[in-house]
Order: C-alpha cells, then structure tokens, then sequence
C-alpha cells in the first residue's frame, strides 16, 4: 500500500505534463472497462504509441477493472437494448471487422460506447485536477509539519529508492 501511495505520489511530484497523466487516466479508465480482448490491446497499443504516463495507465486499468465488476449487469442490458436497433444489428451481423471487435457482444458495445462518451472529459478532468494540485495543494502540503514528518520516514525512503 505505501509502495503504491508513493507511485502515486511519485508521479503527481514529477515533472510529467498534466496531460501525460491526463490522457493515461482517460486510457486506463476505458482499458479497464473494457473485457479483455482486441479493443483493449488496441487502447494499450495507444497508450504505448503516445507518450502517456504508463504507471498511470497501468494503475489506473487495474483499479477500473473492479469498476467493470460492478457496472457488468447494468452495461450488459443497455447493450442489449443498444444493439436490437435494426441498423446496428444489420452492422454488427455484415462486418468482420467489428466482430473482430467483439462488438457484437452487448457487454463490449455498452462498455465501448461509455468509454468513448468518458474518454474527453475524464482526460480533461484529470488534467484539471493535475494542475490544480500542483499549484495550489502542493506548495501547501510541502509545509505542514505532518507531511515534512512522512517525508522522512519509510514512506519517503520508498519514494526516493523510486527516484
């Protein structure tokens, strides 16, 4: 637990763009809402290509996929309703490619379609928040007696091995 506090740490300290750790939480978010398969090794494949924060990402898709546990049920039957629409159907029955996809599976294609509609906005947010962190939580933080006091215990000597 304090490995993974310091990475955490370690990552909001760093001199990575907000929007390396942005993006990596917005990838990471849809990686781990999505079953394993092509799509999610396609999401991986961007989040390689790019120069996303990778233990961010990677954190963030194992915690998600806690999410995916709980969210099952509900996106299994929005993507039934989702896929019996006449178009989609005819769609998902004709192209090879989006079943190579899996998206005719109801699980997939809701868990795509909320990962698409989050993508933007989780990776704007956390941006956001990055920034605000750091130009006001973090010099604040830097001052009290509690976090000098951590700074020098097992938890620092963690961050600084990381270093």
């Amino acid at each position: 637990m304090l490995t993974m506090l310091a990475r955490i740490l370690k990552v909001l300290n760093s001199e990575a763009s907000p929007w390396q750790i942005g993006w990596a939480v917005a990838l990471g978010l849809c990686a781990g809402l999505l079953p394993f398969g092509l799509l999610t090794v396609l999401i991986l494949l961007i989040a390689c290509l790019f120069t996303v924060n990778l233990s961010t990402f990677l954190l963030v898709w194992g915690f998600s996929k806690a999410l995916l546990w709980l969210l099952a049920a509900p996106l299994e039957q929005l993507g039934w309703n989702i896929g019996q629409q006449d178009w989609l159907l005819s769609l998902l029955s004709h192209s090879e490619t989006l079943q190579l996809l899996h998206l005719h599976h109801s699980l997939v294609l809701a868990a795509f379609l909320l990962s698409l509609l989050i993508l933007f906005p989780v990776a704007w947010l956390t941006t956001r928040l990055v920034l605000k962190y750091r130009h006001v939580l973090m010099p604040h933080l830097n001052q009290w007696k509690v976090v000098q006091l951590l700074k020098a215990s097992k938890l620092a000597q963690l961050y600084q091995k990381m270093n």
